[in-house]
């Protein structure tokens, strides 16, 4: 851009500066031309008065000698010539190697011809021409010296260097500011996107201006956004994906620890009866219920599925299928599990409650608990459930956190139950 504005504007400025000086040079020539013309006129005047007094016999006096024309010159201005009509010449104010033949055979009886010449060192311009009078006549040229005129035109050549070399010095630096400050925002653009390239979708361009840059740079950050958005959006399936693997990993470790172990039981010992359906229709039930989370979790996961099935459930035969499916764990690890929830009903995802109860009592047995405690209070319209250990403070933080992770993983922020 710098670069071919400045040479448009040069070589327009050029061009100007040709026509102008260019202009002058021909006014004042015609000027000159008008003043040679002139005199010439005056000169022509001084001849044909001498030709009148004297006649002819005052050109044949001259080639005899009788007669001196050259004195005649103190009478007329600029450098003269005269010549016979076969162009001998009769008397010349010219230096001798001054050839003017050729402008002497463009002349005729109505016609004035003048030329420019270089004479020496400097330029004249000879005007030339016929006087006569009766049968008598010679060629009248005129030399008017026209130096000072190439002077002025060389002068004005010079000024107009100096001009030009200042004018284009300032509007170059004029025109590298302005065209800094056009492209400024279109490197700025560029500078974001190379970041945005290597992974920085925050990156933002200012959006000032109500031009077409501005517009460009207020698309770019809208554009910028939308991939930002996109990334996360993909970021945060990824990661969900993840947590979902994990989490069903550690959703199956409880109930398989139960069925494992009453499997154990069945297997080693010799248990009456009813002891044996009982372990067995907890084995099967806690088969059934993994095949049933494992649906549900897909459908919450992988298929964004929202929508939960609520059923009315008693709080006190709920929490005795609870206690009872974590009997085995809890006998194992010698923890005291104390179930003392107020007898209501409430609308309950069972599958999904269990799981959550399932994992803070995991996470309780994991931070050490020797105690667990599950107590329920009504406040208005709410049902209130809390469940309690005394793990160490560590790992029941770490426990918290992850049950709490879980239990919105698993739509407790939308509704486990009512």
């Amino acid at each position: 851009m710098f670069f071919c504005i400045t040479i448009f504007f040069s070589a327009a400025f050029l061009f100007g500066g040709y026509i102008l000086i260019s202009y002058f040079y021909d006014i004042t020539m015609e000027r000159e031309i008008e003043a040679a013309v002139e005199q010439y006129q005056y000169n022509k005047f001084v001849v044909q008065a001498n030709l009148i007094t004297r006649g002819a016999a005052w050109l044949e006096g001259d080639i005899d000698g009788a007669y001196d024309i050259g004195s005649m010159a103190s009478d007329m201005s600029d450098m003269t010539a005269l010549y016979t009509m076969d162009k001998t010449e009769l008397f010349s104010g010219f230096p001798a190697k001054t050839d003017v033949d050729g402008l002497l055979r463009d002349v005729t009886d109505n016609h004035v011809c003048y030329r420019f010449y270089t004479i020496g060192d400097r330029d004249y311009l000879l005007t030339a021409g016929i006087v006569s009078h009766g049968d008598a006549g010679v060629y009248l040229v005129t030399g008017t010296d026209v130096e000072r005129v190439s002077g002025q035109q060389e002068q004005m050549i010079a000024k107009f260097g100096a001009v030009y070399g200042v004018t284009i010095g300032i509007g170059s630096l004029l025109i590298f500011g302005l065209s800094s400050l056009l492209t400024r925002p279109v490197k700025n653009l560029t500078e974001a996107t190379k970041k945005i390239a290597y992974g920085n979708y925050s990156q933002r361009v200012k959006d000032g201006g109500t031009d077409e840059v501005g517009q460009l740079a207020r698309n770019f950050n809208r554009m910028a956004l939308a991939v930002e958005e996109k990334v996360q959006e993909l970021s945060d399936s990824a990661r969900q994906k993840e947590d979902f693997v994990e989490n069903f990993a550690h959703e199956l470790k409880t109930p398989l620890t139960s069925m494992i172990g009453y499997a154990d039981r069945i297997y080693h010992k010799e248990l009456p009866r009813e002891e044996q359906k009982r372990a067995a229709w907890y084995i099967w039930n806690e088969g059934m219920r993994l095949e049933a989370l494992s649906h549900k979790l897909m459908d919450m996961t992988v298929l964004n599925h929202k929508d939960f099935v609520l059923q009315e459930t008693e709080t006190q035969a709920l929490f005795r299928e609870l206690t009872a499916d974590v009997e085995y764990l809890m006998s194992e690890k010698e923890v005291s599990l104390r179930c003392g929830v107020e007898s209501a009903y409430i609308d309950v995802e069972y599958d999904l409650f269990k799981t959550l109860f399932l994992n803070l009592v995991d996470n309780a047995v994991k931070a050490g608990a020797t105690e667990i405690r599950v107590t329920s209070s009504q406040c208005s319209a709410k049902y209130v459930i809390q469940v309690q250990d005394n793990g160490r403070s560590d790992e029941y933080e770490a426990g918290y956190r992850r049950g709490k992770e879980m239990g919105r993983k698993y739509g407790a922020d939308r509704c486990l139950c009512r």
